[in-house]
């Protein structure tokens, strides 16, 4: 039997527990896709406006509808309370946006291979070409397939369907940095948990986004993206730093440094490229 490891980073879990797994009676996960593109998009003119204003600044909506695949290397570096390293992982990631999603992320742990893919209809983990069936494995394969591409193409997510967003007012960052905050939550099928709100905070004038925060369940956690990449005509996040928190825009302790670099937009793939091995 294949060892199993724990979770690539702390980051992961708290950017992937948004997303509930829905499953059919054979375990396979499904998107419905036609019922999430039909979800309405409701925002205050305030939030509207932040968001509109942060998109403009990442590169516009046009262009980024024009993007039909995304691939980019990922280096996570995971932190005990006592700042000493736990956990390094260097992942690539491959995901096609248009028509419709489909991901495939690979990593090493010590001798192991471990491929996540999403093939469209279903999710599944591979240990050095082995199909997993357990429940967990085939969930953190969803999770982290979504997961991943979420935090990777934000600002641009804040105008999915089924979002639900309002203005919070203006805060001042740890560093002195003054912030417009926009709060956001989604609705039932938009594949995301409705008890999780998320913050957004965006630098007033620019729109350039600053950091998020996470909330559930009397549980607090703070991103900071701190630099970013320009490729293909966009601006996208290379740089981000978790934080436990205490609560709304209060970080204490650092989690987590994720870097993600070598960013590609319409990279050629092989049409079989996200089937499942062996036909499954």
């Amino acid at each position: 039997m294949t060892k199993r490891f724990l979770p690539i980073s702390a980051i992961v879990l708290s950017i992937t527990v948004m997303f509930s797994c829905k499953e059919n009676s054979s375990g396979d996960t499904k998107i419905n896709t036609s019922t999430n593109s039909e979800l309405p998009v409701n925002m205050d003119d305030s939030s509207r406006a932040i968001i509109d204003r942060a998109i403009a600044y990442a590169g516009g909506y046009e262009a980024w509808n024009q993007k039909k695949t995304i691939s980019f290397d990922k280096k996570s570096i995971s932190y005990d309370s006592t700042g000493k390293v736990i956990r390094e992982t260097n992942m690539h990631l491959d995901y096609m946006m248009k028509p419709e999603f489909r991901a495939k992320l690979t990593y090493k742990l010590n001798d192991t291979t471990i491929t996540l893919i999403h093939d469209g209809q279903k999710a599944r983990k591979f240990y050095n070409g082995q199909m997993s069936d357990e429940q967990k494995d085939i969930d953190a394969a969803w999770n982290s397939s979504f997961g991943s591409q979420f935090v990777m193409c934000m600002p641009f997510k804040l105008k999915d369907p089924g979002i639900k967003a309002e203005y919070a007012g203006q805060v001042t960052l740890s560093d002195g940095t003054p912030a417009q905050v926009v709060k956001t939550a989604y609705t039932e099928g938009a594949g995301s948990n409705p008890n999780h709100v998320w913050y957004y905070y965006f630098e007033p004038g620019t729109g350039k986004l600053l950091a998020n925060s996470l909330y559930t369940k009397n549980y607090w956690d703070f991103t900071r993206y701190e630099t970013f990449e320009k490729t293909g005509g966009l601006i996208m996040p290379s740089v981000r730093k978790g934080y436990v928190a205490d609560t709304l825009n209060k970080p204490t302790r650092l989690v987590s440094v994720s870097t993600q670099y070598n960013i590609t937009f319409d990279k050629g793939l092989p049409e079989d490229y996200f089937k499942m091995p062996d036909g499954k």
